[in-house]
């Protein structure tokens, strides 16, 4: 029995599925701060703008890995391509992130004569239902955050992707690479209350690493016993030190760490600011090498 890496997956579809999960689930949990807590809405407003740009590059590594013309139009006519229907929701994502994040660029003094050119009625209306946008915009970034781990796992010849539990791992880890970027946003914010939603953010990415190493737990264990080609991808991923100390030790583990002392230990002063920002980039950092070295373990398996 032999194995073969997969070779039409490069580091470009690895970028994109990290960026568009990050920008799908910042836009999802900046909504919901916008909707149900009192936070800067300079902060909120950057971090969508942020989280739409995230998604523009993404959407160019995509374009750049689908460079041969008959591949890109099959996938984007093909109803039954997960491709197409991350096509519907990367359109429905900018759309309704843009519709929402207009007004709230009114708190930003230069941007305050580009959005009053807008036609009058046209930002009353956006005015008027930005709260619907905001839960537009948080349920079209779920969808993109989500369809990055369908897109993978539907491809059945390779089995350690061929699993429910990869899009539920990709979904978890995009939240909390979307709350780790807005931790750090807000870790800067001036603004009264900040601090609050800084410890919220702390509360809820250290609650989704910890799901996260459930799920990588549960993941590795079925795929021991899941046919031979699951098994052999498991073993490149243990036997490959960046995926072991770089995502698992410093992607998971040490950001837990750090943000557990920081939730029962620290207070939040200036001082801890350096804690946060350390722990935010790290969890970025694990959010893209742990689609880079899922896509690298990649494997077909063949009979003889």
């Amino acid at each position: 029995m032999s194995f073969v890496h997969q070779d039409v997956w490069h580091w470009q579809i690895a970028m994109y599925l990290f960026l568009g999960g990050l920008g799908g689930a910042t836009v999802a949990i900046g909504a919901m701060l916008h909707m149900f807590e009192r936070c800067d809405r300079k902060i909120i407003s950057a971090a969508v703008v942020a989280a739409i740009g995230f998604m523009i590059i993404g959407t160019l590594f995509l374009l750049a890995d689908m460079l041969q013309p008959l591949k890109a139009v099959y996938a984007l006519t093909n109803p039954r391509s997960w491709i197409f229907w991350g096509v519907v929701f990367i359109n429905l994502y900018f759309l309704a992130a843009t519709a929402y994040v207009i007004p709230l660029l009114k708190s930003w003094p230069w941007f305050e004569p580009l959005v009053n050119k807008i036609p009058a009625p046209i930002l009353t209306l956006l005015e008027r239902y930005n709260q619907m946008a905001a839960l537009g915009g948080a349920t079209a970034g779920f969808l993109v955050a989500i369809y990055t781990g369908l897109l993978i796992s539907s491809a059945p010849a390779i089995s350690f992707w061929n699993t429910p539990a990869l899009p539920l791992l990709f979904v978890i880890s995009a939240f909390s690479t979307g709350a780790a970027f807005l931790l750090l946003l807000f870790t800067f914010s001036r603004e009264e209350g900040s601090s609050t939603i800084v410890r919220k953010l702390e509360q809820l990415d250290a609650a989704l690493i910890v799901t996260e190493l459930i799920i990588l737990g549960a993941y590795f264990n079925f795929a021991f016993f899941l046919p031979t080609g699951a098994r052999e991808s498991a073993a490149i991923l243990f036997e490959t030190p960046m995926f072991v100390i770089g995502f698992l030790g410093f992607g998971l583990i040490i950001p837990l760490l750090i943000e557990t002392y920081s939730i029962f230990f620290a207070r939040h002063t200036r001082g801890s600011a350096s804690l946060m920002v350390t722990a935010g980039c790290l969890v970025l950092a694990g959010g893209f090498l742990l689609r880079y070295y899922v896509l690298h373990a990649g494997v077909f398996q063949y009979p003889w």
